[in-house]
């Protein structure tokens, strides 16, 4: 979730990145950016993309949590519950997180924020994206102790387990966003086009958040998804016929591809500022592509579970025909009442035989 403008003067360069846009010196006058017509048209359309993107992706988010609620091969797999806090917080982002961080920009200095909205800024919009950041390695880690130590893993399906789990990213995440709300190595101000964070003092500490923020949880997702591949991928040779283990083959595939895609979205602005420094700060239009990725992440995720899983289809399947619905609605449907018939003189042997099978069934 970034979008980054060209605001600058001659003695300033911005390093940005997803979170954080800081400076080379410590004293900074930030200097609106008047767009050209073609250049406003840029903008206009990005904001309209971004916009629609995420729309379409909160729907989707929404499906996709449906389908891990109500489809059972994904509601009883072993982290159905890390799975769907990671798609909720897609979809927060998609319909609170990225809109509040676009729409500043293309109203520009026509909406002036405060700045005790700027201040707590980190809290309500980029505390979701660091959170999903470690709520998917969460996720992760608990399907590699699945896989290494399952004689152990019984642990770790317990609630009490499963809520230390849930509670983790969160802790982790709230005390990440709390140094740039305290001021501390980084602070958003009011900009002419949105909350700006700036550099506020030692370099170590904005180096540190980006290391918590990005560097170690994708080291972490990464190398755990590798190991889960390879060795579920090495017992399926050797027990071709195990459905367990190819339903934890194709989530972990479908997750590590997920993994990909996010990677692809947080490194390349970091790139192309180190790389292409010059083009990254005077073209608007190639900032506009790259910072596209970043906030249509949680949008476009629910693309690849639908088109690398054939659970994740059946389970969306199952939402968009409405099967759960139904499936619902035949087991609360009304039993008509049953006649008991009354024994006569004429009957009576007969029902004396029928009652004796009833009993043998009960049986």
């Amino acid at each position: 979730m970034n979008v980054v403008l060209p605001e600058m003067n001659n003695n300033t360069q911005y390093l940005q990145n997803e979170k954080y846009f800081y400076t080379n010196s410590t004293n900074t006058t930030m200097v609106s950016y008047l767009y050209p017509s073609f250049q406003y048209y840029q903008l206009l359309f990005f904001i309209i993309g971004v916009l629609l993107t995420n729309a379409a992706g909160a729907i989707a988010n929404v499906i996709l949590l449906l389908a891990m609620a109500v489809y059972g091969p994904l509601r009883k797999s072993m982290s159905s519950v890390l799975l769907i806090q990671c798609i909720a917080i897609d979809l927060y982002a998609t319909t609170i997180a990225v809109p509040l961080t676009v729409i500043p920009v293309y109203l520009g200095p026509k909406l002036q924020l405060s700045s005790t909205f700027c201040k707590f800024t980190p809290l309500f919009i980029y505390l979701a994206y660091s959170c999903g950041m470690y709520a998917e390695a969460v996720v992760a880690v608990h399907r590699l102790i699945a896989t290494l130590i399952p004689q152990r893993f019984h642990f770790f399906k317990k609630k009490s387990s499963i809520i230390c789990l849930l509670v983790i990213p969160w802790l982790i995440a709230v005390t990440h966003a709390m140094f740039p709300t305290l001021g501390l190595g980084s602070k958003f101000v009011p900009g002419s086009r949105g909350c700006i964070p700036i550099q506020t003092g030692n370099s170590a500490l904005v180096l540190a958040s980006l290391v918590v923020g990005y560097y170690l949880p994708t080291v972490i997702i990464g190398v755990c998804y590798i190991i889960v591949l390879g060795k579920t991928g090495f017992d399926l040779r050797a027990r071709n016929g195990s459905h367990s283990l190819r339903r934890r083959f194709e989530i972990s595939r479908t997750l590590f591809l997920s993994f990909l895609w996010h990677c692809l979205t947080i490194y390349p602005p970091i790139i192309a500022k180190s790389t292409f420094k010059t083009q990254f700060t005077t073209d608007l239009g190639f900032q506009l592509a790259i910072m596209w990725l970043g906030n249509s992440f949680c949008a476009i995720n629910p693309v690849f579970f639908w088109a690398t899983s054939q659970l994740f289809q059946k389970g969306i399947q199952a939402v968009l025909r409405c099967q759960w619905h139904r499936a619902r609605t035949s087991a609360v449907a009304p039993v008509a009442p049953i006649q008991r018939a009354v024994a006569t003189p004429n009957n009576a042997i007969d029902m004396e035989m029928f009652n004796g099978r009833q009993n043998a069934y009960r049986l």
